[in-house]
């Protein structure tokens, strides 16, 4: 990933982290980005940052049949916490998947600091007491924001990853937070179009070439479009060796 910009904020909560998501700033570690950049074998990819309109979010087909499935286990949401539990369900979700991840949870979420500048929130799943899934969320004052997701891989079928992005929405519409941040997609790679499924409609994306938010689905067709722009422009900037 190519960053535009970076701050190491001591702290990052309520109404600044909403002005910040807004402009297409996200959280790596405890550092707050921009980038509509990421590399894949010494490519260029364009990225999208979206958002969901909680307002306006009514769950899908796909997502109600979700939230079916995994209506047995039972779910908490609790303070921020890593326990050795949970480094234990990262250690086997890591081996399970074909993408790189920091070594443990501690470094994906705090990145050697002690500290987190951030108001996370600790979501757990269990199956008759064993965790099966997890994932953390930050709280602005009008937003959240998604920011790590694991599950056992014995759970796959039942989409926990999906009931995991799900859960933390609900959450947030229940207590009347306006817009979740679920990450980016990308015009290049269709692994990240599962961010799409809650509901499309109530989908946004942002440009940050016009600093502004569109609905998803009038701005679909043109991404393509956008994520060349982008590609051509950096290209000129940057040579990866």
């Amino acid at each position: 990933m190519i960053y535009y910009e970076t701050i190491h904020p001591e702290q990052m909560v309520g109404p600044l982290l909403d002005h910040y998501l807004a402009l297409g700033w996200y959280r790596i570690g405890q550092t707050f980005i921009t980038t509509d950049l990421i590399t894949q074998e010494k490519k260029l990819i364009p990225v999208f940052w979206l958002r969901i309109d909680l307002t306006r979010y009514r769950p899908s087909g796909s997502a109600r049949r979700i939230i079916a499935e995994n209506a047995g286990y039972q779910t908490v949401i609790k303070p921020f916490a890593i326990t050795d539990e949970i480094e234990t369900l990262y250690a086997i979700y890591r081996a399970s998947v074909n993408f790189t991840l920091p070594v443990s949870a501690h470094a994906y979420l705090l990145d050697g600091r002690a500290h987190n500048a951030y108001e996370t929130r600790l979501i757990e799943i269990r199956d008759n007491g064993r965790l099966i899934a997890a994932g953390y969320f930050d709280l602005g004052a009008k937003t959240t924001t998604g920011i790590l997701h694991i599950y056992h891989p014995d759970y796959a079928k039942q989409s926990s990853g999906k009931y995991l992005l799900l859960a933390e929405l609900d959450y947030s519409r229940e207590r009347n937070f306006e817009y979740y941040y679920p990450g980016y997609l990308s015009t290049e790679i269709t692994k990240f179009n599962y961010k799409l499924f809650a509901d499309r409609n109530a989908t946004e994306v942002f440009l940050r070439q016009t600093r502004q938010w569109y609905p998803y689905n009038r701005m679909e067709e043109k991404l393509a479009r956008w994520g060349r722009k982008i590609t051509d422009a950096a290209n000129r900037i940057y040579r990866l060796v």
